[in-house]
C-alpha cells in the first residue's frame, strides 16, 4: 500500500512544487505518452495558442478517469508542467495505482463531505497556479463526451484566487475507450482521440463577472471548443 508522504502537499496542506516533484512529473509523463497517447491520441488542436513559461488554469469536459492521465501526458510532451489536477480523493483512493498516480500529480479533496474549509481548499488550489499548470473538470463528474453539463461552482473560487489564463479544452471520442460505468475498449478507440485547446482567455475577461455568469462563461467555452463538425 502506498503510504508515503505527498511529495506535492506541505503539512499546511498548501500544494508547493519542488525539484523531485518536476523529476517524477516527467518520468511518469514518459511513461503515460508511451503507453496511452501513442496509441490513442490522434490529434491535439490549438496547443499553438499557449504561451510556454506561463501558467494556466485548463478547464476540461470530463468523460474517464482516463482525461487526467491523457492530459498530463500532453502537458508533459508539449512543455506545461509540472501539472496539478483538482480531483475526488474517493475515486483516486480506490486502487493502489490510482493512489499512486494521483499523489504525484493531484490536489484531492473528498467530495459529498460537508467540510466548513471547502472554499479555502479551492483558493489553496487556485493559489498554485503560481506553480503548476492546473486542469479542472468543472462538470464536476463524468459525462458523454458530447454535451458539456452545469459546471460546480467550485471553480468559481478557484478562478478567483488562481488568476490565470482560462483555457476551455475539449476531449473528443474519449468515450471509445472508457466512459464511468463501462468497461475499458482497447481496440475501438485506438488512434480516436482528439484533444482541442480553444484560445485562452485573459483573467481581465472573466475575474468581474458574477458566479451564476461566470459558471455558464465556463460551460459555454469548453462546448465551444467542440470541434464544428459536432455543432
Amino acid at each position: 500500500m502506498d503510504k508515503a508522504p505527498n511529495p506535492i502537499k506541505a503539512k499546511s496542506g498548501q500544494p508547493r512544487l519542488t525539484r523531485g516533484v518536476v523529476i517524477i512529473q516527467s518520468l511518469l509523463g514518459l511513461g503515460l505518452h508511451l503507453f496511452l497517447a501513442l496509441p490513442f491520441l490522434r490529434r491535439t488542436h490549438g496547443l499553438e495558442r499557449l504561451r510556454l513559461k506561463q501558467q494556466h488554469l485548463f478547464v476540461v469536459n470530463h468523460i474517464s478517469l482516463l482525461d487526467t492521465l491523457l492530459l498530463a501526458a500532453i502537458c508533459w510532451r508539449s512543455g506545461y508542467y509540472p501539472i496539478l489536477v483538482l480531483g475526488d480523493k474517493n475515486i483516486w483512493h480506490a486502487s493502489w495505482i490510482r493512489r499512486f498516480l494521483s499523489r504525484r500529480t493531484a490536489f484531492l479533496l473528498e467530495r459529498g463531505k460537508l467540510n466548513p474549509n471547502r472554499i479555502h481548499e479551492l483558493q489553496d488550489y487556485g493559489r498554485a497556479g503560481r506553480e503548476f499548470q492546473l486542469i479542472v473538470f468543472p462538470e464536476g463528474t463524468r459525462g458523454d463526451g458530447i454535451n458539456v453539463a452545469p459546471c460546480q461552482p467550485g471553480i468559481y473560487f478557484i478562478a478567483q484566487a488562481a488568476r490565470l489564463p482560462l483555457v476551455p479544452v475539449f476531449i473528443e471520442n474519449m468515450q471509445l475507450i472508457s466512459t464511468k460505468n463501462g468497461p475499458f475498449h482497447l481496440f475501438r478507440g485506438l488512434r480516436k482521440v482528439e484533444v482541442h485547446f480553444g484560445e485562452p482567455i485573459a483573467p481581465e475577461t472573466h475575474l468581474s463577472m458574477p458566479r451564476e455568469e461566470f459558471l455558464e462563461f465556463v460551460r459555454r467555452s469548453i462546448a465551444a471548443a467542440k470541434p464544428s463538425r459536432w455543432a
